[in-house]
């Protein structure tokens, strides 16, 4: 499968950043997002986008497992992965995470959180060194044949990833057509989402996957 293609950059918009300043004035309790440490920054800026740089090859460490997380495990994704992505956080009660193991190493992950009014999938995240392996799509494969079989999914994808989740069933939508708890959890751009590169989709029940389609990633 093709690799994705470079994010557009003409020096005149920092992505990371912004998304960095808008994910600590979000601050919100559910865990969604939450206050960002300086010292963080660096390892933030490297590891934000899928398509920033190319993979670095590692020694494989056995077949790769794909599969959710058990209660006890949960814990895991936000010590192992997503310390290094908006340092995310589980909501035990409402979440489900579907993750990817080389051997024993957590190294990629999905989230699907119940909502009072809908699913909303979010903080999909793979290690850089295990990126364009097809990963990330291994993991949402397994998150939507769980959550997705009979249930719509709603999620915010940033602009540079629409053609890999339009693949898996996803389109794009309205605001306007997100549940209002999902919706609400952008509120605080008023409407503006383009001023973060990210939009709304969603992916309904039924939805039957091309072989081979889609971007590795």
């Amino acid at each position: 499968m093709p690799s994705l293609s470079p994010r557009p950059d003409d020096g005149s918009y920092n992505e990371d950043l912004t998304l960095l300043t808008l994910y600590q004035l979000a601050g919100e309790e559910s865990g969604g997002f939450v206050a960002f440490r300086p010292h963080f920054l660096d390892r933030f800026t490297r590891s934000l986008a899928f398509g920033t740089s190319a993979a670095i090859p590692v020694p494989e460490t056995g077949a790769v497992t794909v599969r959710e997380l058990t209660p006890s495990e949960l814990v895991r994704a936000e010590r192992e992965l997503w310390i290094h992505y908006h340092q995310q956080t589980v909501d035990h009660e409402h979440d489900r995470l579907f993750a990817a193991f080389a051997g024993t190493r957590l190294i990629g992950v999905a989230r699907c959180a119940r909502h009072p009014d809908g699913l909303e999938v979010d903080a999909v995240y793979v290690l850089d060194d295990y990126r364009r392996k097809g990963y990330a799509r291994s993991v949402m494969q397994s998150l939507i044949e769980e959550c997705g079989r009979a249930e719509t999914l709603y999620m915010h994808s940033k602009t540079e990833l629409i053609d890999f989740y339009g693949s898996m069933g996803f389109r794009l939508i309205p605001e306007a057509d997100l549940p209002k708890s999902i919706r609400d959890r952008f509120g605080f751009l008023m409407g503006d989402l383009d001023s973060i590169r990210v939009c709304p989709m969603k992916r309904e029940p039924g939805f039957t996957r091309e072989e081979g389609t889609g971007e590795n990633t």
